[in-house]
């Protein structure tokens, strides 16, 4: 039987190993191609590069034994170097074909051009591009170096990811899961939109319906993976109403925008089992959200959210970001301020990182902080080995980089670090297993260095920069 190989790779190697940041779920967009391919009758090997720490020779030796059609690599930016290494060294040792895929590739697919060793990248969505490309590889047809991938327009018509393909106690026991694809919302970080912005929902029966086949493993708790689990507030409404006639008892949590939110919904979300929301807020002042962001709702509405969820019993979180274009300090210190005054359960804070596909990506190009020849190196190791440190993010002119790192520092550890937060967590812990070890590492990471131990970037400043 004809085999595919297909590959989540690691940040980068050192020394033929593999580094990563977080492998807490399995990656669902190789599954959703895997299940494809398999009802195609492809036979499929997924290698979780992070999630079964295999090292490099390793992964050699499956594609040597197996002899694939082709390798399929999924690409974010951030483990690009862990991709090209990858590619180097199949190409080095084997004759295998590579196809690239994931958002790099959708936002970058001339990437192949310029790394010459990929043979083919799928840019969007892969379900449809992958069977086409197995066919065109069986028939020996000549095939475009870029292929243009379809949105799937039924997302009922395909299958459930293929989980049976990787070792689920790798991961946390928490299944993971969406219930739709695509996002209208632009907002200038994201490139999102270069894959498909286009929304779709899947039939609500068929969500619990994989739900259900997972209960057993995740003991009823699940975490869906949607850009905006609420977009579309009929479907939401359609699927709380089936998991409740199911009588079991589901935990579940998803994220979501506070426009897209309501008394009445909330009211049955939390009534179907849902027990956290994350909000992408961004920035805790008004003008740096509706101006620069794009996200146009108020400080009130964002508030009303929060205070709805908690009379709910629903843990609301939020994302929230530094130093966008134009932000000043003061401006710094109503994002930290807001977070501290009010009643977050979780809060992620991160540096506005240029990616390609994204609004940022443009605007730091003009500001000439970035552009492909720095994204060339960075995947070739040029810039420094991992992610960490290495690749650039924004910050704009009104703002010093130290700075903005202290402050996030600073507020991390305020946030965390209350003997309230403190004891809400241990209490969690004690009902929740699968979060303990989790949590005891980021109660280590936020004491010594301000920062999550799952944190992208996490830069140490001396003692004397802690008074500045």
């Amino acid at each position: 039987m004809d085999t595919v190989v297909l590959i989540n790779p690691p940040l980068c190697y050192q020394n033929g190993k593999p580094s990563v940041i977080d492998v807490s779920y399995p990656p669902l967009g190789i599954l959703y191609l895997a299940g494809v391919l398999e009802k195609n009758k492809i036979k499929v090997i997924v290698l979780d590069i992070g999630a079964i720490k295999q090292d490099l020779s390793e992964t050699i030796k499956v594609i040597k034994n197996k002899k694939p059609l082709f390798v399929g690599i999924s690409s974010m930016t951030p483990n690009l170097q862990g991709v090209v290494t990858l590619a180097k060294e199949i190409k080095k040792e084997t004759k295998t074909k590579i196809c690239i895929g994931g958002p790099h590739a959708s936002a970058d697919p001339d990437i192949i051009n310029r790394i010459k060793f990929f043979d083919y990248a799928i840019c969007g969505e892969g379900e449809q591009a992958i069977i086409e490309l197995v066919k065109n590889i069986k028939k020996r047809k000549k095939i475009e170096k870029i292929i243009k991938g379809q949105a799937v327009t039924n997302l009922d018509q395909i299958p459930f990811p293929a989980r049976h393909l990787v070792n689920q106690k790798q991961y946390l026991k928490i299944a993971s899961l969406i219930t739709s694809r695509g996002c209208p919302y632009n907002c200038y970080y994201c490139s999102r939109p270069a894959i498909d912005n286009h929304v779709r929902c899947r039939s609500p029966k068929l969500i619990v319906k994989e739900m259900n086949s997972m209960y057993t493993f995740c003991k009823g708790n699940y975490i869906f993976q949607d850009d905006t689990f609420t977009i579309n507030r009929q479907n939401t409404i359609n699927l709380c109403n089936e998991l409740i006639k199911q009588k079991k008892k589901y935990k579940w949590e998803c994220l979501t925008r506070v426009e897209l939110v309501d008394d009445e919904l909330l009211k049955l979300m939390s009534k179907a089992g849902c027990r956290n929301i994350t909000f992408g807020i961004e920035s805790g002042d008004e003008k740096i959200r509706n101006e620069i962001i794009g996200k146009h709702f108020s400080n009130e509405s964002i508030l009303k959210a929060v205070n709805l969820c908690n009379k709910y019993k629903i843990n609301p979180n939020g994302f929230f970001m530094f130093s966008h274009p134009t932000e000043t300090k003061k401006e710094v210190q109503k994002t930290i301020d807001f977070i501290l005054n009010n009643k977050f359960n979780i809060v992620g804070v991160s540096i506005s990182t240029p990616f390609p596909g994204s609004k940022l990506w443009i605007h730091a190009v003009k500001e000439k902080i970035i552009d492909l020849k720095f994204i060339d190196d960075f995947a070739l190791g040029k810039a420094g080995l991992g992610y960490l440190g290495n690749y650039p993010v924004y910050i704009p002119k009104t703002l010093k980089k130290e700075w903005v790192y202290l402050q996030r520092r600073k507020m991390m550890r305020k946030f965390y670090l209350r003997p309230q937060n403190i004891l809400k967590r241990i209490s969690k812990d004690i009902t929740s297993p699968n979060y303990i070890w989790r949590d005891i590492k980021e109660f280590v990471n936020l004491a010594l260095k301000g920062s999550s131990a799952r944190a992208p970037y996490q830069k140490i400043y001396n003692k004397k920069n802690e008074s500045k």
